[in-house]
């Protein structure tokens, strides 16, 4: 009788974990019912896109709960569609929560290298191309590819989309979307001030002239941003780079290249056809930045966060790529994002799934719409398409044109590129107030940098 009441009790048992599941609210059978429903109405929208779910449990009820903590950078507007994208998972994988950590770029790192040094790192986080290798060999980031073809799915993305997330031939981060360099330009002020838009074989003549007809109308022609991008760009179109790309050390021989292009600022400025530093920094970010406040009528960023400019204006705000001469050679197209997964997470598979929901669900991609970059899923980019508003497809079509006018993208920044971007952004304020000369700033910046790169 002992056994048969023993066996009677666990029968019980058995049956009401099956129908109460992990949440144990509201009524059991329509919250199974709700969370089968959800599986597959994803498992039906990537179907659509061209993709099959990497990984789905037939009964998410008997799947143990598992939380995960997820950090990136960005605009707000980039906060506002995680966390939707975030909800979106968490409905269709309910036994996984993920609790989101979101700063601007600027206190990003700084506060992850703070949680590292505390053995709190996130689980899932963006990173980024300067500092994955960095990363990598600290040990602080999983190698992905045991994931791929289980948790995620990459069928429908191209091998040279992810030589980016490489270091020494390990997949290590997964790009969020891809984008280049590129000229934001506000059309309604163009249109409102009757200069003419240029096409993509605009050269840097073209720039200087459409800055001197806004400076004429009592606006900048652009805003005064990344200049360590600027140099990453020029330097390539002279056939060389900034870093090497076989050794340690500066990657150009000649420090002309340099010299002029903290000439080329410092002209510009000088000029009124960009603003001084005191001016630029009044801005508090994108969304703040002088071409959404309408004080500029360009700006140089990466082309992902014209949709972030555009999102803060009224305004019409499309993108072009970077000048000329030699634009070809100077354009990449780069990986605007990665998501990478800690080394040190116990819940490895469960953010391999999130990595994989945001590169495949069509759902997730119709939240965030490029704003982190092209999709590298060709399913997705191809679903989303008739979706896209006047500034998206803008994105869409610049990174079409740049896959056929565009070199090589250099090896990943090396150790230490952080602290020679500080160095770059230190000289030219010094140039651009004319404490140093070009020429001084010029041969600073070799040695300074080379000490840095060295040791």
């Amino acid at each position: 009788m002992k056994r048969k009441a023993a066996l009677f009790l666990s029968m019980i048992l058995v049956l009401s974990t099956i129908f109460t599941g992990c949440g144990g609210k509201g009524d059991p059978d329509s919250e199974v019912k709700e969370n089968m429903s959800d599986v597959e109405q994803s498992t039906e929208t990537r179907q659509e896109a061209g993709t099959e779910e990497s990984v789905q449990s037939s009964d998410t009820t008997l799947q143990e709960p598992v939380t995960i903590r997820f950090a990136w950078w960005g605009s707000q507007a980039r906060n506002d569609q995680t966390q939707a994208v975030v909800e979106a998972f968490e409905a269709t994988y309910p036994w996984i929560t993920v609790e989101c950590e979101f700063v601007g770029w600027a206190d990003y790192w700084d506060n992850l290298s703070t949680q590292i040094a505390g053995g709190d790192m996130p689980d899932i986080l963006q990173h980024d191309y300067r500092y994955l290798e960095t990363y990598v060999n600290k040990g602080l980031l999983e190698p992905l590819d045991s994931y791929v073809g289980k948790q995620i799915n990459l069928d429908d993305v191209d091998e040279s989309s992810l030589s980016g997330g490489k270091v020494n031939g390990q997949l290590y981060g997964i790009p969020l979307g891809m984008n280049t360099f590129a000229v934001e330009y506000d059309q309604t002020t163009f249109e409102k001030y009757g200069v003419q838009i240029p096409d993509n074989s605009w050269t840097y003549d073209d720039f200087v002239d459409i800055c001197r007809q806004f400076k004429e109308q009592g606006i900048y022609g652009c805003d005064l941003t990344n200049f360590e991008d600027w140099v990453l760009y020029y330097i390539r179109t002279k056939g060389a780079s900034l870093y090497s790309q076989d050794g340690e050390g500066l990657g150009y021989e000649d420090d002309s290249i340099m010299e002029e292009l903290f000439q080329m600022r410092l002209d510009l400025v000088k000029e009124g056809l960009l603003p001084t530093p005191d001016v630029a920094n009044q801005a508090s970010g994108t969304e703040d930045s002088l071409i959404v406040r309408k004080e500029a009528a360009m700006v140089t960023y990466w082309s992902n966060a014209t949709a972030a400019v555009a999102n803060a204006t009224d305004n019409v705000i499309k993108c072009l790529p970077m000048f000329g001469p030699n634009a070809d050679k100077g354009t990449y197209i780069k990986p605007s994002m990665f998501a990478a997964i800690s080394a040190t997470t116990k819940h490895k598979e469960e953010c391999a799934m999130l990595i994989d929901f945001m590169t495949n669900n069509l759902d997730a991609n119709e939240i965030m719409m490029g704003e982190r970059g092209v999709p590298i899923s060709s399913a997705i980019r191809e679903a989303l398409k008739p979706k896209l508003s006047e500034t998206e497809q803008a994105i869409f079509d610049l990174l079409d044109y740049s896959q056929t006018h565009s070199s090589p993208i250099d090896k990943p920044d090396p150790e230490g590129a952080g602290e020679v971007v500080t160095l770059l952004q230190e000289l030219e304020e010094q140039v651009l107030y004319e404490q140093i000369t070009p020429a001084q700033a010029a041969a600073s910046f070799r040695s300074e940098a080379t000490d840095i790169l060295t040791n």
